[in-house]
């Protein structure tokens, strides 16, 4: 791995608050196993016994869905540090219900289910580190699922927009704040496409809701985008 690697590694969920030195001694027992995909290249397609975990070490891979008339819908898209099939490995009788094909050229690093929770023989302390990441790292994907399903089940853009700026304000317990994301990645939450979202930020912000560049927020109006919240749920 070249040091861009090693660091998008090390940013994944997996090795939070694991000292470098143990990190590598870690990578030593885990045996990975690293591959480079072609873009359109797949990891893994719907249907498939999925035994390993993947972190992507540099550029992107995407999750797709097929509908029974043969639609294709791009269900997640990870970059450098992300963790994919991590629920799918730790659910042995569950076959994957996505494509999963590299959406540029990318370079992943598999990590085995069994040498993750299997250890090593002096049952070191990195170990347990290890898998109690794996379990928040699972946990975290149910509350954003959980997170992501009650957006969607706000009618309106804008009202779903707002609602995802109130959690953030909330969360964060300031009306300025950076979602930590790009576009695309706010778009897929939401269940829309790029364009639409940046075309309803910009009349949001034209009306005094908000201000934002990129990643970053403002909320200027806390009562109108609750209002706008509220009219998105109605019927």
């Amino acid at each position: 791995m070249n040091p861009e690697e090693r660091e998008a590694l090390f940013r994944c969920g997996l090795f939070r608050e694991i000292p470098e030195p143990d990190r590598e001694a870690l990578l030593q027992c885990l045996r990975p196993r690293r591959r480079d995909y072609r873009r359109g290249e797949a990891l893994w397609l719907a249907g498939d016994a999925v035994t390993e975990c993947a972190v992507v070490l540099s550029g992107r891979v995407r999750a797709e869905t097929v509908s029974a008339a043969g639609e294709r819908t791009v269900t997640a898209i990870h970059g450098p540090g992300a963790l994919v099939g991590d629920v799918l490995m730790a659910t042995p009788g569950v076959r994957s219900p996505v494509d999963v094909f590299a959406a540029a050229d990318a370079a992943v690093l598999f990590l085995p289910f069994e040498r993750i929770m299997g250890g090593c023989a002096e049952a070191c302390p990195r170990h347990a580190r290890l898998r109690e990441n794996l379990l928040s790292e699972i946990a975290e994907k149910f509350w954003a699922l959980r997170r992501k399903i009650r957006y969607l089940s706000v009618r309106s853009l804008r009202g779903r927009i707002a609602a995802r700026l109130l959690d953030e304000a909330a969360r964060t317990g300031t009306d300025t704040f950076s979602l930590g994301g790009t576009r695309e990645d706010l778009a897929d939450l939401l269940g829309v496409n790029r364009s639409a979202l940046s075309r309803e930020l910009g009349r949001m912000r034209a009306e005094g809701l908000i201000d934002c560049y990129r990643d970053s927020f403002r909320l200027l109006d806390r009562a109108g985008l609750a209002r706008c919240q509220s009219a998105g749920k109605g019927g």
